[in-house]
């Protein structure tokens, strides 16, 4: 067994870079990987340990946290070379917190249980931005003692831990949350330009919607903060909605679901991001569509 004080943190780009801080501000030993050495320079110079490989973040480490885009990147970090699983676990945790598909984290745990690690899959709720102010939230799912060792890295990391159950279900839960934001940020968008083709103030529109059921996270908090004061630099980028918006179409597909929404939400999302919001925030959606009218007024 390793030592629950020390972390491997494998990933540490915007969301790992956060979170890294957080557990060195809290008093954790943090020894990260990443593939980027200007990432690894980062670590260092926030008090942290950089190491050359998964397998050299793990070393000494009780909890190993995986923070990587998607399932590539996972796979690699578990099974490449110098990967998590080539090393005994020993009863040691490996924590997977990035958006993936839910049949991924079944795999991985099975993969992770035969190499005696223990699975812990702990999405995370909120942006970067948040995650920089100490104020996630995170869902998560595993064995009711794993829950109890990791918990402590957790609330140094955020404010808050929901409990969803066995591996697995916190997956299914960050998917179906994030194809609910995802879809609310574009329906937000598309009534805020509507407003504006009206001739509508946009504070009068915000001030309406917000007192009603058509008001949303986004009306209320993300979009003044983010497109509509001009700043598009990520939350959370586009390229990343269109990602977790597909992982929740193919989910919607195995299920025998209707897509009726998430097929036109990815097309809008995949638009923007090919008319250069890619990496900006997905609250550009906004500015996607004012571009598309202006295409057309042309």
């Amino acid at each position: 067994m390793g030592n629950d004080k020390t972390i491997g943190f494998v990933g540490l780009g915007a969301m790992g870079q956060a979170m890294t801080g957080n557990l060195l501000a809290g008093g954790f030993r943090v020894q990260g990987y990443d593939v980027s050495p200007a990432a690894l320079k980062n670590l260092e110079s926030a008090g942290g340990v950089s190491a050359d490989s998964p397998s050299a973040a793990a070393d000494g480490a009780g909890i190993v946290i995986v923070m990587v885009p998607d399932v590539p990147e996972v796979e690699a970090a578990l099974h490449g070379d110098g990967g998590l699983l080539a090393e005994p676990g020993a009863g040691r945790i490996v924590m997977v917190m990035c958006t993936i598909d839910p049949n991924a984290v079944l795999r991985f745990a099975d993969d992770a249980e035969s190499a005696g690690w223990h699975y812990v899959d702990c999405p995370v709720g909120k942006p970067a931005d948040a995650a920089r102010r100490k104020e996630s939230v995170f869902m998560l799912s595993g064995r009711p003692e794993d829950k109890k060792v990791v918990e402590p890295a957790l609330m140094a990391m955020g404010e808050g831990v929901i409990d969803c159950g066995p591996v697995g279900h916190a997956a299914v839960i960050k998917v179906v949350n994030n194809y609910m934001s995802g879809i609310g940020a574009l329906v937000v968008a598309e009534g805020l330009r509507m407003a504006e083709a009206g001739g509508v103030p946009t504070d009068k529109f915000l001030e309406v919607i917000n007192d009603t059921f058509a008001g949303n996270g986004h009306s209320r908090m993300w979009f003044p903060l983010k497109a509509l004061s001009g700043d598009i630099e990520p939350g959370f980028a586009i390229r990343h909605n269109v990602k977790d918006l597909e992982i929740a179409r193919g989910f919607m597909t195995r299920a025998g679901l209707p897509d009726f929404i998430a097929s036109g939400a990815v097309n809008a999302y995949r638009q923007a991001a090919d008319n250069g919001y890619a990496d900006k925030d997905f609250s550009a959606i906004y500015n996607h569509i004012g571009d598309v009218r202006e295409d057309a007024a042309d």
